[in-house]
């Protein structure tokens, strides 16, 4: 089984990745914390004076407060993978900010109580997706506590979790039925993921409450019909879904279910009819209107049918931000047959979402128009706040994952990006010297404390010929994979000559 490394572990070194996410980082280093919880702080009846955020963070729109959540996931990541010290205590300062805020019953949020007591009596035709935001402030303090060690981040998290429970275990069957239902075109009742959330947070708390919650957020009209093998996608909301799926994965990590693997696997082939070659999917959904049908973005269309996808706002950035996480977990689960996993990863990282980010300013794009003609519209520092404003920050604060995979005494290279890991098992550094892909040239250097068996795995695609310390090797291939396994020395060095694949 292979396992991400840590995100301290790996480091980007030169190219548009480094770039980019580099960008990001300075863009949340200088961001004005007292804009960014100027709503909380209203919200829960604090004094403040800045200046209010726009677009999908103004005083006046439903979302506002989700930015804040990734925000704070982006911020920690960030402060662990550099050690950077400033960007720690601004995570903790925004964290101290949410405990001001908090209600003493563990209500945490931008927007009132009373955006979830209109979600129960109309389900989800006057707002717009509260669960949505509370789900990404409730990831935000979790990664805080997980990456920088702050147990307030904890403790308000679950006390939002219980604050959840409380209320909505009240309802009856077919009300959270209603409220949880997310099958309209665009669902203003979107929950994202906010199961997955809770199964994180049950991990780190073991608390049997959170379980029986995050239970709820599991949907039969989608998980269920998966499990049976049917194809259930078309004119759903991919990003809406994409996160149910995570949430499956997690549940049957934790229990064991198989109904819930299956439902995950049989997604993906669902899925797989439906993505662009960017590796990234969602395109249109018909809605019926007055006098005929109109078409939505965001949404799946029919397998395999892909010839009348290009609308406009079809690849929809959060989906790609949500598709690796996704590719993660099934490589986990298999990596003898996880070529094709690596592979939809690999297109993703270049394609989907490096490309959501601007070389400029390393802000994201919403949609990702493939169309013929098209232009890129990416959002501003402080006056758009898209939902894929916010994945995308959180996404350049991680993009140094899924390069380098580890298992007990194996080391897979999944792409060709300037880089170096610290394989701390081990006592040795890595560093990829390579400009693919405009050059179809990677080197490898070790460094290592001591001499050490392992085996160095490569994609058998990509590769055409390995020199090691400047003498051809022989290519062993096994299952997609070639597979260099030796005793490693201190600098030794691995030249790789990259196929045009």
């Amino acid at each position: 089984m292979f396992a991400n490394f840590s995100l301290d572990e790996v480091r980007l070194t030169a190219g548009d990745l480094a770039l980019r996410r580099q960008l990001v980082k300075i863009y949340i280093a200088t961001f004005d914390v007292d804009r960014l919880m100027h709503t909380f702080k209203r919200n829960a009846g604090i004094p403040s004076s800045a200046e209010p955020l726009k677009g999908w963070e103004a005083e006046d729109c439903g979302l506002r407060g989700h930015f804040a959540g990734h925000f704070l996931s982006a911020c920690a990541k960030f402060a662990l993978a550099d050690q950077d010290q400033a960007l720690r205590v601004k995570a903790y300062e925004i964290v101290d900010i949410m405990a001001a805020c908090a209600r003493p019953n563990g209500y945490l949020s931008a927007f009132g109580e009373e955006q979830l007591d209109l979600l129960e009596s109309e389900e989800n035709r006057k707002v717009w997706a509260p669960y949505y935001t509370l789900h990404k402030i409730m990831q935000g303090l979790m990664d805080c506590h997980v990456y920088l060690n702050y147990p307030e981040a904890l403790k308000l998290a679950v006390n939002l979790a219980h604050y959840i429970h409380g209320r909505i275990m009240k309802l009856s069957f077919w009300k959270i039925d209603g409220i949880l239902r997310c099958t309209k075109v665009n669902p203003a009742n979107e929950f994202g993921g906010m199961g997955d959330a809770l199964y994180s947070l049950f991990d780190l708390t073991a608390d049997a409450k959170i379980f029986d919650l995050a239970r709820l957020f599991d949907r039969d009209y989608f998980m269920a019909r998966l499990a049976d093998g049917q194809d259930v996608l078309e004119n759903l909301h991919a990003n809406t879904h994409l996160p149910m799926i995570i949430a499956a994965m997690q549940r049957y990590d934790i229990t064991g279910e198989e109904r819930y693997k299956t439902a995950a696997l049989h997604f993906y082939d669902c899925l797989r009819g439906r993505t662009f070659a960017n590796g990234n999917s969602s395109s249109k959904a018909a809605a019926p209107v007055a006098g005929g049908v109109s078409e939505k973005s965001e949404h799946w269309g029919g397998c395999g049918r892909l010839e009348d996808a290009l609308t406009g706002g079809e690849s929809e950035s959060c989906c790609a931000h949500n598709t690796e996480r996704i590719l993660e977990r099934l490589l986990s689960w298999s990596w003898s047959e996880g070529v094709e996993y690596l592979d939809h990863m690999e297109s993703l990282k270049y394609n989907a979402i490096l490309n959501s980010a601007s070389s400029k300013t390393g802000l994201s794009q919403y949609h990702q128009p493939m169309g013929s003609g098209a232009s890129k519209t990416f959002s501003s520092a402080y006056n758009s706040f898209w939902c894929c404003t916010a994945s995308g920050i959180e996404a350049m604060s991680e993009l140094q994952k899924n390069i380098w995979f580890k298992s007990q005494n194996m080391l897979l290279l999944n792409s060709f990006i300037a880089s170096t890991v610290e394989w701390k098992e081990k006592q040795a550094k890595i560093t990829q010297h390579t400009h693919f892909p405009d050059s179809l040239a990677s080197t490898l250097v070790i460094e290592i404390a001591k001499p050490a068996s392992f085996a160095l795995l490569l994609k058998e695609k990509a590769v055409k010929a390995v020199k090691i310390n400047d003498i051809s090797v022989g290519l062993q291939k096994e299952n997609g994979y070639i597979v260099i396994q030796r005793v490693f020395h201190d600098q030794d060095t691995i030249e790789i000559e990259i196929a045009a694949y």
